[in-house]
């Protein structure tokens, strides 16, 4: 059979272009890929999984073919052009005066590709459409009116920033000449500084006419050997912790600054100050032995000295006053007074954002208008900040108040291996000297806390309510993947950094820290979900998790205590203990909430809350605050573990009763068909010689002992006397 003729075929049109998606979106764009741009997702992102990720800008995936935009390319040809040009020069030179010819003896003229002018199309000349100006250039004023360049500027010697709208950005400021910056490390050993007199042997080597006292009160009787002793204590357990003073470079700037008569005005430092000075001493005096200096008031005397050197440093304010207001509110905080902390603290933020610390300055560096030390101290500010900002959410629970370094593209903090082998010793713990390893514990803090922030923000989320009344719950997945990134954290770290069985008998406070902060965040990530009801086997288990996390905080407050004692250590700690005893109150209540108390577990977790109670009194010593909170802590466990024992008590009780009264229902009397004279209450007992004496006629017809089916209580004398008694009736009524 023949096929038939008559099939239409399809007719063959010529392959046109497709559409052109004139604005795709993000990942479509990176992906060179097409889009359908539908919205809110398109339909690749849809099928790849990528729901989160698919998102759309104002940038439009087709750019406008301006002469502009060919005069921009042409310029940036010529300048390369010339940047050849200049290079080639340079080349030759080196090669006249050092030789620099290949082994054929061929110049590298002849790689030179010929002139290409005319035959490059301008699509393919690269341009940076968002090139900055450089700072040096002239900049036209009229562009820097619409839209500015730049937001930094310099202002005796010292970086602000202002923004689109604030018209100071054009205010011209005489530049200061530029001074020779100070040596730093490893040369810095060699410069002159302030020597702490720790021990009566260190007499040779200070200066005994150094002008130590000369910005602070004279109201508080202060030596400079109590001085130096517990400034050197606050350097190595306070401010250690988030790198927020470095000791060498304070000293240094404090010597540059003291050393200068009285009569002249001294240099400024970007370590030291007056207002720093005093700051740090209302801290310090808390770790004093003489309860005169240690009492608040002689405290109080250093933070007004501080206060009121405020308006003078503010109006030229530098690094150090950034530092001077932040430690301002960590002295309030340790006295009790957060919320007047908390705003210090905010006063400190909003001065770095008046600095610009939150923005990269290497082009300021690259343009010889600010040193690379300089660059070192911004960045290492700025993440000081950031670290003492997520302590500070944490510690009050508040929203954070500086940017994220991520959004500002700021460095990380530089780890000096040089100043971290400078040597950390503490004589009363006994330990050897060791590298103090400050810089590269200071930047794994820093990732630490990047991590705590995003659980913060992830917690605080779930924790809002939507217009319809619900709550966003937190997967499971979101959890693991943040527990992974806590693990991987760990896992990275260096070995200078890294706590291990053999070195935590001789950790640093500042390694301490760190790792007690990795379990707090543990708690921080999984204790709001506590309560959660595990629905599979593969479901993440969060009590097991969050007493992993306290066993490891108590360990490991043990071992500064051992090392240390609680009198040394900063506020972060209070706040670690509390977590961990919050979490021992839950599992004590989880222990009790069952049909059968765990009564082996019930007395561990209470005795390791009060234990926590007792490391919060150690260091109220020193702090105020942690006197405080170690009532709340208590007043909770009241709250928790009173009912948990009332309620064993009742239970006690009502077993007790309840034998009672089976013990009374037991000792009813024989039942017999005679009346029987009444007894005194209590058991009956029948010797078995009385009842082998009676007349057989008056003993009556066979007794019956009425005793509970389902359980024998024994109440006519010993069992043995019970058995021989019943034994002997028996005997008598057959009779």
């Amino acid at each position: 059979m023949k096929r038939g003729t008559g099939s239409t075929k399809k007719p063959t049109t010529q392959r046109g272009r497709g559409t052109y998606a004139s604005h795709a979106c993000n990942v479509c764009r990176v992906k060179r890929v097409k889009c359908d741009e539908a919205k809110p997702v398109c339909t690749s992102c849809q099928s790849s999984g990528r729901e989160d990720e698919c998102s759309y800008t104002a940038e439009t995936a087709r750019r406008p073919r301006t002469e502009a935009h060919y005069e921009a390319m042409r310029k940036h040809a010529d300048a390369l052009k010339c940047y050849v040009d200049l290079l080639e020069s340079l080349l030759e030179k080196c090669r006249l005066e050092h030789g620099g010819v290949s082994d054929e003896h061929t110049s590298y003229l002849q790689f030179k590709p010929p002139d290409a002018t005319g035959l490059l199309e301008s699509d393919a000349i690269p341009h940076n459409e968002e090139k900055e100006p450089s700072i040096t250039d002239e900049d036209d004023i009229t562009l820097e009116l619409c839209v500015p360049a730049r937001n930094l500027k310099l202002h005796d010697s010292d970086l602000f920033f202002y923004g689109i709208a604030a018209p100071f950005r054009f205010q011209e400021v005489p530049v200061s000449p530029k001074t020779t910056s100070l040596s730093r490390f490893p040369k810095m050993m060699n410069t002159p500084r302030h020597v702490l007199q720790l021990t009566d042997s260190d007499g040779n080597h200070y200066d005994p006419n150094f002008d130590w006292s000369r910005h602070l009160p004279d109201t508080v009787p202060l030596d400079r050997k109590e001085h130096d002793r517990i400034i050197n204590l606050l350097f190595k357990f306070f401010t250690s912790w988030c790198l927020r003073i470095v000791p060498a470079l304070f000293l240094r700037d404090m010597h540059v600054a003291l050393s200068v008569p009285r009569h002249q005005t001294p240099p400024k430092t970007s370590h030291y100050s007056p207002m720093l000075h005093n700051a740090l001493m209302a801290l310090a005096t808390a770790f004093s032995d003489d309860p005169k200096i240690r009492d608040y008031k002689s405290r109080k005397y250093f933070s007004d000295e501080a206060k009121r050197l405020w308006e003078s440093e503010c109006a030229k304010p530098n690094l150090a006053m950034v530092h001077a207001l932040s430690l301002l509110g960590s002295f309030h905080s340790t006295n009790g007074e957060q919320t007047i902390g908390y705003v210090y603290f905010g006063m400190s933020t909003r001065l770095s954002q008046a600095l610009g610390l939150s923005f990269d300055s290497s082009t300021w560096v690259q343009a010889s208008l600010i040193t690379h030390d300089d660059m070192v101290d911004r960045n290492w500010a700025y993440w000081t900040l950031f670290s003492q900002d997520v302590c500070w959410s944490l510690y009050v629970g508040r929203d954070f108040g500086v940017s994220l370094p991520s959004e500002r593209n700021v460095p990380v903090p530089l780890i000096d291996k040089d100043y971290d082998e400078s040597p950390w010793i503490y004589p009363p713990s006994n330990k050897v000297s060791q590298p103090n390893c400050l810089s590269r514990t200071f930047a794994a803090t820093c990732g630490l806390l990047q991590i705590a922030r995003h659980i913060m923000e992830i917690i605080s989320s779930s924790l809002n309510t939507h217009s319809t009344g619900t709550r966003i719950e937190v997967s499971d997945a979101v959890i693991s993947r943040i527990d992974l990134q806590l693990h991987e954290w760990k896992s990275q770290l260096p070995p200078e950094v890294e706590l291990t069985i053999h070195n935590r008998s001789s950790a640093t406070p500042h390694k301490l820290m760190v790792h007690l902060t990795f379990w707090s965040v543990f708690i921080l990530l999984h204790r709001p979900f506590f309560h959660r009801r595990k629905r599979d086997s593969e479901a993440v288990a969060h009590v097991k998790l969050c007493k992993r996390a306290c066993d490891n905080i108590m360990e490991l407050v043990a071992t500064w205590r051992s090392l240390y004692t609680l009198r040394y250590c900063p506020v972060t700690m209070m706040q670690t203990i509390f977590s961990a005893g919050t979490v021992f109150l839950l599992l004590a209540n989880k222990a009790s909430s069952g049909l059968r108390v765990a009564k082996k577990d019930l007395e561990t977790f209470s005795a390791q809350a009060k234990l926590c109670i007792q490391y919060l009194n150690e260091i109220g010593k020193s702090w105020n605050s942690s006197t405080n909170i170690a009532e709340i802590l208590t007043k909770l466990s009241r709250k928790q573990l009173e009912p948990l024992t009332e309620k064993r008590t009742a239970r006690r009780c009502s077993k007790g009763n309840q034998r009672r009264m089976e013990s009374e229902e037991g000792a009813e009397t024989i039942d017999s068909s005679e009346s029987v004279e009444e007894t005194p209450p209590g058991p009956v007992y029948i010797p078995p010689a009385a009842v082998m004496s009676m007349p057989h006629h008056k003993r009556g017809p066979p007794t019956r002992l009425r005793l509970p089916s389902w359980r024998i209580w024994v109440h006519l004398g010993t069992l043995g006397c019970l058995m021989e008694t019943r034994s002997q009736m028996n005997l008598s009524c057959r009779m």
